[in-house]
């Protein structure tokens, strides 16, 4: 943005539209103003430099796989009962779902080949948090950078509402490949809003960057008005988000302007 004495006042940018690894320095991005004003291209620069930097189009992200581990270890029941691969594999889909169509893409009846449960530490009833079990983390890499805004999941379910359902999440991010964790989010299903064969989407509340996400299974739909509750359960899990503009974008289209306004004067 342009003031009156000429010179160049950067903008803050937004979360989503921030390319975070690919800024032109401060010095060069002075000289470019600069020039800009000289040879009076500041909107042509202007386009360009906004276009470099713009944002991929939503998507429905799946992330590549799914590693489960309970967040402490005593006591330790079994957290595979059913393949927690199935959360990431689309097996209990009744189609290919995209950010267009998710909402009417439903999930079949749970069963070791489409869904994700733990054992049952303690059989013939029970609640798995009340009976002094772990949360259950869920480690997915995304397949690359994104701008995450959602969790989207698919419920555990034998075509009526099952306690076991997970509802309620810790969601972190990292950048690095799950070598760390920095921001996180906490995010519910209502206690009695079963999904069944339907997504939920949920909010995280604002814009964070990750390659990987850990998802920490903090409560179930146990006392929801629904059988079950004593282990933990999903159907499918998604994301919602933007790809991350890759890091020679913006640079290459700066330093390529600058170059074509040197050789002009």
């Amino acid at each position: 943005m342009a003031r009156g004495d000429g010179q160049i006042v950067p903008q803050r940018a937004g979360a989503r539209d921030f390319c975070h690894s690919c800024l032109i320095v401060p010095g060069e991005m002075r000289q470019l103003g600069a020039e800009l004003m000289k040879m009076r291209l500041l909107p042509f620069a202007v386009l360009a430099l906004s276009c470099a930097v713009s944002p991929a189009a939503v998507t429905l992200i799946t992330p590549t796989s799914a590693s489960a581990a309970l967040s402490f270890t005593p006591p330790t029941p079994g957290i595979n009962f059913f393949p927690v691969g199935n959360i990431v594999n689309d097996s209990g889909l009744s189609g290919a779902a995209t950010i267009a169509n998710y909402t009417t893409i439903t999930h079949g009846g749970a069963s070791a080949s489409t869904a994700w449960t733990t054992d049952d530490p303690a059989p013939l009833g029970g609640d798995w948090f009340a009976e002094g079990n772990a949360p259950v983390a869920i480690t997915m890499p995304l397949g690359g950078n994104y701008f995450l805004t959602d969790l989207v999941f698919w419920g555990y379910h034998f075509t009526t509402p099952n306690g076991n359902e997970a509802r309620a999440f810790t969601v972190e991010f990292s950048t690095n490949g799950g070598a760390s964790y920095g921001a996180s989010a906490n995010v519910a299903q209502a206690l009695g809003a079963h999904t069944i064969q339907n997504a939920a989407t949920l909010s995280l509340g604002g814009t964070f960057e990750a390659d990987t996400v850990r998802l920490t299974i903090t409560d179930n739909q146990a006392g929801g008005g629904a059988a079950g509750g004593d282990r933990l359960g999903l159907g499918e899990v998604k994301l919602i988000g933007d790809t991350v503009p890759e890091p020679s974008a913006a640079m290459l289209g700066g330093l390529a302007l600058l170059g074509l306004l040197r050789r002009r004067r």
